[in-house]
């Protein structure tokens, strides 16, 4: 009436009942009573009412949620999808064999990169196919968007015969460009190590998509160069002035028909993410041949059991009270007879 806004008697209806329901909740209010002990000794007695008192804090990044999901990588390895991208004359193939690539995806974690350093030859005959023969992990630590890696490059007597062809990281989710993180990476690796040739080293990264793997392989243009050198700080949030023409993407192959090999370091491990104190840039480290190690692997995190160890100690060696000035008394009279 003038205007005047009016409820259907549906909607009322629903407001009286949503407000008789939360008197009837308040009204029906649980006290919960704990009983604890803190360092000193002393017992404290709590007691709530409100629910958000009596809920457990759950993190979804917590290591252990996704120490279990890792353990279903192997699963993906039975589907690859790589875009379909033409061969062009003046350009490199490169041909990735499956056997490392399967390895290399069952090493991971869902959220967390890692990354390895790619080496391979050309076979006799064509100079424009390149062969992935070796992936070499070096000591690293990263997070959801990029990877820390040693300034140092892998050094080993069975890398001499091969050329560096780039580097390889996997990434949560399939992005439909090169990330502007990998461009800078890869500017610095080339700007740094002249052994690098800019034309033969490439980018290749493996999304994780539902039930799959996703692989692109990608190489910086002159302007992409230019732009990572010039871009070198790695904690900016956005990147000014990132283009698609800073890179082109280059064809790539599965293949079965030969196996590569893995390198690891030789002492420690390859995954500091649980230890990423003991990372610095000017580290030294060599490489040995070997199997890598799961990235949730007892290895690499081994605070984690000494943590549990002290725990287990504390509950069964620690004594009560009168225990401990029974035991203090006793130590006594032995010093003074």
């Amino acid at each position: 009436i003038l205007g005047m806004e009016i409820a259907p008697p549906s909607e009322t209806r629903q407001q009286i009942a949503e407000i008789e329901r939360q008197s009837a909740e308040a009204s029906n209010l649980q006290a919960v009573t704990t009983k604890t002990t803190n360092v000193h000794g002393d017992e404290m007695v709590v007691t709530t009412t409100s629910p958000h008192e009596q809920k457990t804090f759950a993190s979804r990044t917590d290591w252990r949620v996704r120490a279990i999901s890792s353990t279903n990588l192997h699963l993906r390895t039975n589907h690859f999808y790589v875009p379909p991208e033409g061969v062009k004359e003046d350009g490199y193939t490169y041909v990735m064999p499956k056997n490392v690539l399967k390895k290399f995806i069952c090493i991971a974690d869902l959220r967390t990169q890692i990354c390895g350093y790619l080496f391979g030859i050309s076979p006799p005959g064509n100079q424009m196919v390149k062969e992935i023969r070796c992936i070499v992990l070096v000591p690293q630590w990263g997070s959801y968007t990029f990877v820390k890696l040693p300034n140092q490059l892998p050094e080993h007597e069975y890398l001499k015969d091969m050329e560096p062809l780039g580097w390889m990281h996997t990434q949560p989710s399939e992005l439909p460009q090169l990330h502007p993180q990998d461009v800078i990476t890869h500017a610095k690796l080339l700007a740094d190590n002249t052994s690098w040739d800019g034309e033969k080293t490439v980018i290749i990264t493996s999304s994780f998509t539902p039930g799959s793997c996703s692989l692109s392989a990608y190489k910086l243009t002159p302007e992409g160069y230019k732009w990572g050198r010039t871009n070198r700080d790695r904690e900016q949030a956005q990147h000014q002035g990132y283009l698609p023409t800073f890179y082109e993407k280059v064809p790539l192959i599965l293949s079965d028909r030969f196996l590569g090999f893995f390198m690891v370091p030789d002492q420690g491990s390859w995954n500091y993410n649980f230890n990423g104190v003991k990372h610095y840039p000017t580290m030294k480290y060599g490489v040995t041949l070997g199997v890598p190690k799961e990235f949730y692997h007892e290895e690499h995190r081994q605070a984690h059991f000494l943590n549990f160890s002290e725990m287990e100690n504390v509950r069964v060696d620690t004594p009560s009270v009168s225990e401990a000035a029974a035991g203090v008394a006793g130590e006594r009279e032995d010093v003074f007879e």
